[in-house]
């Protein structure tokens, strides 16, 4: 079962569950944004009976996806930053996350069609590079377990021994 150090099991996967959701039904709301904010004239309409339930389901999965990324920061983040692990990756999620926070309760509340225009667009270009950015994260996250494995490995411990060390350090 994968986990996350300091975490109940079940935590990784609602974990990946909120942000598979909302990166989902973010690139499915994409032609919405080119056909209504840019004005594009699009080769197909998307149907807009799925309007509500796209926009539902993404509110809901970002609404979870933040309180799993408070919990984040009580132990993953802060631990990740006393041990100067990928912090570079680290931070720029964690900004790009508080911008789209705040750039999507500006698609609710902003009045001004240009700065609705503004926060969707950035929504959007955010809510994509986040999509690389935890990618990028993952890999490095990874390399640096391979890396810590590799090490012990020519300690005569196991790999798991090592991993169990390293979460008790935490």
């Amino acid at each position: 079962m994968k986990r996350l150090n300091g975490y109940p099991g079940w935590f990784f996967y609602l974990l990946m569950l909120s942000m598979t959701l909302c990166a989902a039904t973010g690139l499915a709301m994409y032609p919405w944004v080119l056909e209504f904010k840019l004005e594009w004239e699009l080769p197909m309409a998307l149907n807009g009976q799925w309007r509500l339930p796209l926009v539902s389901t993404h509110a809901l999965s970002a609404a979870v996806l933040l309180m799993l990324l408070g919990a984040l920061w009580q132990v993953h983040m802060r631990a990740g930053w006393r041990k100067k692990e990928n912090r570079f990756s680290g931070i720029f999620m964690a900004f790009s996350i508080v911008l789209l926070m705040l750039t999507g309760v500006g698609l609710y509340y902003l009045s001004a069609e240009s700065a609705q225009l503004a926060a969707s667009l950035a929504h959007s270009v955010l809510g994509l590079s986040l999509v690389g950015l935890f990618t990028w994260h993952w890999i490095q996250g990874h390399r640096v377990r391979m890396q810590k494995i590799h090490h012990a490995g020519s300690k005569h411990r196991s790999p798991r021994q090592v991993l169990r060390q390293h979460s008790l350090a935490e």
